[in-house]
């Protein structure tokens, strides 16, 4: 199914996520809209809680039970949301590939690495099994695990977790999708490890002309590898701007603060500024601007009503009433 020319090869539009309550529905995520270009890196950044993965979730069709997903997904121009299970199946890992968290709970402990890449080739291509098992060697040599041969045989304990990881990215880029997404692919790993592993990713993309969904809480990771980057709290995108702009000049609040979070090399002693309270629950939003209970810049405006997602200019979103007078520096 190739992309249609011109067009983004993923864009949401109007997504909104809602769970089933004893007494009623809750929004988690509410009126999410970003795209992604063919080959290019998108990030999607804020707090634990802020609807990213829930939105990756969306896009694979594999939203936990109770969970509702209405607006618009489209992959190569095709409406992913309602499309049928058997549907999604063929596209979920060929078309569309997910890099999960912690790959020990994501690898099934009783069978051996080999198997669970082999399982991903022979779901979805009409190969052999000795092709499967050649293709899962070189697929585990190219995301630079030492003697594939030999690993192939391991159990997923008997690798570390950086390797372990490696085995996910490999599972995941074994049929080539065109969209590769990432969930935190680095949270349980030390920081040498989360270098190579964000290294490894951003190298098979350029390789295999992928597109990547990177999500994480890290906006260094994502000045580092990606192209856009959006930053969501409490289930809305309330900031949306090419990296070297969000870095630049960012113009919501909850921005400044995540990136006051970061330890920057000119800024060497200087305390870190961390941004007050916690992402409060679905249920328990304030009114106006979901940010403003927490908010530095927050006016009594501020709890009317909640802003609307504004292009200050071009590419560049912000969903604050004072965005305009915003000015922010390392």
């Amino acid at each position: 199914m190739p992309a249609i020319k011109n067009s983004p090869l993923l864009e949401i539009k109007d997504l909104d996520i809602s769970f089933t309550r004893a007494k009623g529905g809750v929004k988690v995520v509410d009126s999410v809209a970003f795209s992604i270009p063919s080959g290019s890196i998108f990030g999607l950044a804020g707090e634990s809680g802020s609807g990213k993965s829930l939105t990756a979730l969306s896009i694979m069709g594999i939203l936990p039970n109770g969970a509702r997903a209405q607006g618009s997904i489209r992959f190569k121009g095709r409406e992913l949301l309602g499309l049928p299970a058997g549907e999604m199946r063929s596209i979920r890992g060929k078309e569309i590939s997910m890099v999960f968290q912690e790959p020990m709970t994501s690898l099934n402990p009783v069978l051996k690495i080999g198997y669970q890449v082999k399982e991903a080739l022979l779901a979805h291509l009409p190969i052999s099994k000795k092709e499967a098992r050649d293709r899962a060697v070189q697929l585990l040599r190219s995301v630079m695990i030492p003697s594939p041969e030999q690993r192939i045989n391991d159990y997923p304990h008997q690798l570390s977790g950086g390797m372990r990881q490696r085995v996910m990215i490999a599972m995941a880029i074994a049929c080539n999708p065109p969209l590769l997404i990432a969930d935190e692919p680095t949270t349980a790993l030390d920081v040498t490890i989360e270098a190579q592993i964000l290294e490894l990713i951003d190298t098979l993309r350029a390789e295999r002309d992928m597109s990547v969904l990177l999500i994480t809480h890290d906006l260094g990771a994502i000045a580092r590898h990606a192209r856009t980057v959006g930053v969501m709290y409490a289930g809305r995108i309330v900031e949306l701007a090419p990296v070297e702009e969000i870095f630049a000049g960012p113009r919501h609040p909850y921005t400044i603060g995540l990136l006051e979070s970061i330890p920057f090399k000119n800024k060497k002693g200087s305390p870190l500024k961390p941004i007050p309270g916690s992402v409060p629950p679905p249920w328990g939003l304030p009114p106006g601007c979901k940010f403003s209970d927490r908010c530095s810049f927050m006016i009594p405006a501020c709890q009317q009503a909640e802003p609307e997602l504004e292009e200050l200019a071009s590419g560049h979103l912000s969903r604050c009433i004072r965005a305009r007078e915003m000015k922010w520096s390392l």
